[in-house]
């Protein structure tokens, strides 16, 4: 009969106990504080000499949004290829933040900074910055027979 395998003692389990749980919290620490560090993610974009700035979050939302009163006063289409700039940007920044922060924390190319960066890249889908086709005196979709296709209105 063979004897089985495994520790010689009680008090030799316990201190592989002991010893796999010290390891494990130092890891546990690091992830909860990578997982806090990422949803606190934002993006900034800025179009118009920064008189128009955009804000989004990890999650694609936009948090904040700025429009100068001299791009304002150029009117709607200015401003809306404005807020359309600022706003790739800050998406771009976001996707870039959320990639090199989980390559900080699991290892550029881990299957986890891969999988974050593919999550947030599918959560900020890119705003295209031409605005689409309007005459000025409707919202892009008004027109009879339905929206345009790749409005975002």
């Amino acid at each position: 009969m063979t004897q089985p395998s495994g520790y010689s003692s009680p008090e030799e389990a316990l201190a592989a106990i002991a010893r796999d749980t010290a390891s494990a919290g130092p890891a546990a620490d690091a992830a909860l504080a990578w997982q806090q560090e990422a949803e606190a993610l934002t993006g900034t974009g800025t179009a118009e000499d920064g008189h128009v700035r955009a804000v989004v979050d990890v999650q694609g939302m936009l948090t904040g949004l700025v429009v100068g009163d001299a791009v304002a006063a150029r009117g709607g289409r200015a401003v809306t290829a404005a807020v359309r700039t600022a706003l790739r940007g800050a998406q771009e920044d976001v996707r870039r933040a959320a990639r090199e922060s989980a390559e900080r924390a699991w290892g550029p190319g881990s299957a986890t900074a891969e999988a974050f960066g593919a999550e947030v890249d599918r959560a900020t889908p890119l705003v295209e910055i031409e605005p689409p086709e309007s005459d000025g005196r409707t919202m892009p979709g008004d027109r009879p027979g339905g929206p345009t296709t790749g409005g975002t209105w």
